[in-house]
């Protein structure tokens, strides 16, 4: 048999090229069965494999993911049979702001949010977002992962003029200690706040403008 025929039914009986032993329902080894390497580049004795359907099958993907160094230290790719769980290792979930997740660095998945409920991301924006911590969200028209920022809190209207009185009184005070009084215009402003912030205006939207001129002269 030429070395052509022997990787030829190599490849007729592990046509996945890349597979993983299963034991306990994760995989134990990971395997280049074409080229006769594991996933260290050691030597494996194909002869002695199992057959391809008690293996679970990585896709080229899979296997450059699983030489992904772990940032827990561990590398645990549960299998449900010899389907591969969480098959794109890297997650985010669907929060503003979202949680990553490395799903082949768990000691155990159980737990965990099912792989339905979380959108996959590269290895390489996972690597950075340890990397840079920060807030970021899943943008489903790209898929990509986005920087958050969340939106301004609006301060209530009511809230401002409360505001807004405090400050009138600081004026008020310093007219009285000047011996001078407000103008029309500021009396005007004093009016409106008053009235928003008791609640008796409910139409006006903003407060007024605070007017230039605020005390006689």
């Amino acid at each position: 048999m030429t070395d052509q025929t022997a990787l030829d039914a190599v490849k007729a009986a592990y046509p996945s090229q890349y597979y993983g032993t299963i034991v306990d329902g994760k995989i134990q080894s990971f395997m280049d069965v074409w080229n006769g390497l594991d996933i260290a580049g050691a030597p494996v004795n194909v002869l002695t494999l199992g057959a391809a359907s008690t293996m679970a099958a990585l896709t080229s993907g899979q296997w450059e993911l699983a030489q992904v160094p772990s940032v827990s230290g561990m590398l645990n790719v549960f299998t449900s049979g010899t389907a591969i769980q969480y098959g794109s290792r890297f997650y985010c979930d669907s929060n503003s702001p979202c949680s990553v997740y490395d799903m082949w660095g768990f000691l155990s998945v159980t737990g965990e949010p099912s792989e339905s409920t979380l959108h996959a991301i590269t290895a390489s924006e996972y690597a950075d977002r340890q990397k840079n911590p920060r807030s970021q969200y899943f943008d489903t028209s790209t898929n990509t992962l986005q920087d958050y920022t969340p939106a301004p809190v609006a301060v209530p209207l009511k809230t401002q003029a409360a505001t807004a009185q405090a400050w009138i009184q600081q004026q008020a005070n310093l007219a009285a200690a000047m011996g001078e009084a407000f103008t029309a215009d500021m009396k005007a402003y004093v009016k409106a706040v008053n009235a928003i912030a008791s609640g008796a205006d409910t139409t006006s939207t903003a407060l007024p403008a605070q007017p230039a001129d605020i005390l006689t002269s």
